[in-house]
């Protein structure tokens, strides 16, 4: 075994230092060798890290910058590799948990379940905090499932969508479901991610260019983007959320709110888009 780390970062400041050293930290008297690569898609000050390959590239989008990576992820013969966004946090331990994970499980692809966090106390970061905390009940089925499998065998993979700026991480997840690759959730893991502020009016403008993003792709139809997001989610309606709901009834409300305006975004964007295409 030889596992691939895969990082990419724009204009992350101390964000992407931060996922660097807790991987850093956990390299010594580990029984298998890692390579780690950090796609720098041109940021405006150049990341520099002593530990590991950096590689800057013109800034191109995330979708591109992954590919590249992964290239060189290749190029190392890799047998696994796991992606993250420079907001993780790998905790202590964690990679040699990981290698327990690969040996017990024969899958292609794991989904790793993540413990969402923020320094921040504002009202919508604790309810975007708590609304990700939801994704960690023990649930995949079927390609409605939101989550991304981080954690793939290298010659598994299906590849990143070129092009796709949005939601690009969970697609590599939704194809290889329908390819019938064997993609497990595993409970005996977990990867930090930091949702730092969040206001609803950065949320809104956020996923505003996602959505735009998507629609012009033309990767994913409309239908499909609204089955896999917001109330569709099966997760929102397991056990152990309704559980949550109960006990936290004001960040419950809050979230309702937040997908409901989400949604109404979704479709405005949409209907404008086709009134532009029509006019054109």
């Amino acid at each position: 075994m030889k596992l691939g780390i895969l990082i990419t970062t724009y204009n992350d400041g101390d964000v992407i230092l931060r996922c660097l050293d807790s991987i850093y930290n956990q390299l010594d008297n580990l029984d298998f060798p890692i390579y780690v690569v950090c796609v720098d898609d041109g940021s405006d000050s150049p990341l520099t890290y002593p530990h590991f390959d950096i590689l800057r590239i013109r800034h191109s989008g995330r979708s591109y910058a992954r590919i590249e990576g992964l290239k060189k992820i290749l190029s190392e013969n890799c047998t696994h590799f796991l992606f993250l966004d420079s907001d993780m946090v790998l905790p202590p331990g964690f990679l040699k948990k990981l290698k327990t994970v690969i040996e017990n499980y024969d899958s292609d692809a794991f989904i790793i379940p993540e413990v969402a966090f923020s320094s921040y106390n504002n009202f919508w970061t604790k309810v975007k905090v708590f609304e990700r905390n939801l994704y960690r009940v023990d649930y995949c089925k079927e390609s409605r499932n939101i989550e991304a499998a981080r954690l793939w065998k290298v010659l598994s993979f299906p590849g990143f969508v070129e092009g796709l700026e949005a939601f690009e991480e969970i697609q590599p997840t939704i194809l290889g479901i329908k390819k019938g690759l064997k993609i497990i959730k595993t409970q005996e893991i977990f990867i930090y991610h930091d949702e730092k502020k969040v206001t609803l009016r950065d949320l809104l403008r956020k996923k505003n260019n996602y959505f735009c993003c998507m629609l012009e792709s033309g990767k994913c139809s409309k239908w499909d983007i609204i089955k896999r997001y917001y109330f569709f989610r099966p997760h929102l309606y397991h056990k152990e959320n309704l559980k949550k709901y109960i006990r936290h009834p004001i960040l419950a409300i809050g979230v309702v709110f937040m997908y409901l305006v989400l949604t109404l975004n979704f479709l405005w964007v949409s209907i404008s888009k086709n009134l532009i295409k029509k006019k054109e």
